[in-house]
């Protein structure tokens, strides 16, 4: 028998939930099963809402479905959804008939290691670095095992290419194609006076380099982690350490997203 079952998300906005119910009855309509809740035998993901749902529907895969991702857009900057409410009924027929492709979209990985734990964390667009009391943070920064100088600042952006476009561009840092697969640090805000000298540009870094960072101070071990704006507190940070995961996401397109054209009509 095949699978005919779709995951269905979103957020609980009004004209969301109008949508939502509007997309489960065309589906319906057309012999497909709409599943509400993570279902890891599912075909497809369909987010609805704006970035939020589309990256909280991938937390909620674990970061490790080969299933793909598209999203309906009913937020307000909506760069990772594609497919606008008006669309949906093309959408289902261009899905039916096979009419798209698959993207691969390349996650971060980070290792926060302290004195008591190791954990791993994932993050489509970007990791946060930051004191937990929010005042300047100093850190030792190495890339590939060679120190490169120490931050001293606000904390400091760990960029994917998708992600580049989002909080790193608004802090700063440079956009990056996203079949790049790169990782990007961006400084935020960092201080640069006789006392203190760190760059205050961002550093692009090939996949196969890891980006390690060690707290210099004490008051630096007590950090909040903001991973894709969802937020971890740690004591006694030891390192932590970045790459660019062997996990990805699959993103499905109609064709209808085109890199250049987002940035165009979102940023400029």
């Amino acid at each position: 028998m095949n699978n005919n079952v779709i995951n269905i998300t979103g957020n609980l906005e009004k004209y969301t939930l109008q949508i939502k119910k509007h997309l489960i009855n065309l589906l319906q309509e057309k012999g497909f099963t709409c599943s509400e809740e993570y279902n890891p035998n599912a075909k497809l993901n369909i987010t609805i809402g704006g970035d939020g749902a589309f990256l909280r529907g991938v937390r909620d895969s674990n970061f490790t479905s080969t299933i793909p991702f598209i999203g309906i857009n009913t937020g307000t900057l909506g760069f990772y959804p594609e497919i606008n409410p008006e669309q949906i009924e093309q959408f289902i027929d261009d899905y039916i008939n096979e009419r798209y492709r698959i993207n691969e979209i390349s996650l971060i990985e980070s290792e926060i290691v302290t004195k008591e734990i190791t954990k791993k964390i994932y993050a489509v667009n970007d990791i946060v670095i930051k004191r937990m009391d929010m005042k300047t943070i100093h850190l030792n920064v190495f890339i590939d095992k060679n120190n490169l100088e120490k931050i001293s600042g606000d904390g400091l952006i760990i960029s994917s290419p998708m992600g580049s476009s989002g909080y790193n561009l608004s802090s700063g840092g440079s956009l990056v194609y996203p079949s790049l697969k790169t990782l990007q640090i961006t400084p935020l805000s960092p201080i640069i006076s006789n006392a203190y000298r760190c760059l205050n540009t961002s550093i692009i870094v090939p996949p196969e380099f890891e980006i390690t960072i060690y707290p210099e101070r004490k008051e630096d071990y007590y950090i909040y982690v903001l991973a894709d704006g969802v937020p971890f507190e740690f004591d006694g940070l030891e390192h932590a350490n970045f790459r660019t995961s062997k996990n990805s996401i699959k993103m499905l397109t109609t064709g209808a997203f085109n890199y250049w054209d987002v940035i165009k009509e979102k940023f400029l």
